[in-house]
């Protein structure tokens, strides 16, 4: 027997929530509009969860709609209030930013597109053996499991501050400097950019999945305990690192690669991946394409940074981060691209 109609779209707004947090945001958007499709009355909440979603995939004016819509439904009473008028000042700021950009920066993301789309290494997809192959690694690093990834492009390089500023118009890094690595930014915000990226491009950027950065790293998921090289003597000519980088990111591609044509893929900074990170995640991970545990609290980074030890520099190392709030001027990233 089919549900009253209000009872699905409890359970509809419910799940948008849940993938709201996952940081699925067109996963929310799709289910929100199904409840909006059943045209009944919606409650409050439904109009700030429709808004923040639109919001994340760059969608400002219905955003702007829908959560000028709950803030006159709820007035100051409602218990999204202080979020909601942050998100309608940043989607009107938004908006003026857009018209400015349409004019006025047109070339510079051409430029930054450019610049990505030479840069893209393609990688034909294999069968490895994921995880600590050495037998040197951490506990979550275990059992070592059989992976099949697909074919993906992957840029040789961390993204840069230019390549950053000419997307976003400012630099958060620590360290200013136009090739060095963007970096003093969290996974959320990495989105943020990559949201804006597609959309100037009409193109489909995305971080590589935890899988895909370690076969990559391994030039294939070969024996490379280090991204170029079984030599922890060589880390040097690989890799901005702990012992020789005086405390600071330095412009990328300094360093020899590694077989596959990619730089600092240890060290310089830290990597975002778009998995949530889980401990004991490899106990059940796919074989085909894992993209991760369904939710999570702190999300992958991959490869150590410039204040990292020889052990952090490892291709199968695991490390982890809050995905919002917090920024290091260690965590960068690198983008990714489905062919």
């Amino acid at each position: 027997e089919e549900l009253p109609t209000e009872i699905q779209v409890d359970i509809l707004i419910n799940a948008a929530k849940k993938d709201i947090l996952a940081g699925k945001w067109k996963d929310a958007v799709q289910g929100l509009e199904k409840a909006l499709k059943l045209g009944v009355k919606l409650p409050g909440e439904f109009h700030f969860h429709y808004g923040k979603a639109l919001f994340k995939i760059g969608n400002y004016d219905e955003s702007l709609s829908s959560l000028t819509s709950y803030l006159t439904l709820t007035g100051r009473e409602g218990k999204y209030y202080e979020e909601a008028v942050t998100l309608v000042v940043d989607a009107r700021n938004e908006q003026e930013d857009a018209k400015l950009r349409s004019f006025e920066s047109k070339d510079q993301r051409t430029e930054a597109t450019d610049e990505t789309e030479d840069d893209m290494v393609y990688i034909k997809g294999g069968c490895f053996d994921m995880g600590d192959i050495f037998g040197d690694g951490e506990d979550d690093e275990k059992p070592v499991h059989t992976v099949c990834v697909g074919d993906f492009y992957l840029v040789k390089t961390e993204v840069t501050q230019k390549q950053w500023v000419d997307i976003m118009g400012h630099n958060p890094s620590k360290f200013k400097c136009g090739d060095c690595p963007v970096e003093s930014v969290h996974w959320d915000n990495v989105q943020d950019f990559i949201i804006k990226l597609n959309k100037a491009t009409d193109m489909n950027y995305r971080l590589p999945t935890e899988a895909e950065w370690e076969y990559a790293a391994r030039s294939g998921g070969g024996r490379e305990q280090w991204a170029g090289t079984g030599n922890e003597s060589e880390l040097g000519t690989y890799a901005w690192y702990g012992n020789n980088s005086n405390s600071s990111t330095h412009a990328v591609a300094g360093k020899s690669p590694n077989k596959f044509g990619l730089y600092d893929m240890m060290g310089n900074v830290w990597e975002w991946c778009s998995d949530w990170y889980v401990r004991d995640y490899y106990e059940n991970s796919p074989a085909k394409d894992p993209q991760g545990p369904s939710d999570g609290v702190h999300r992958v980074i991959r490869g150590g940074g410039w204040r990292s030890k020889a052990k952090a520099l490892r291709t199968t190392d695991r490390n982890d981060f809050v995905p919002t709030s917090k920024k290091f001027s260690d965590i960068g990233f690198r983008l990714a691209r489905t062919p």
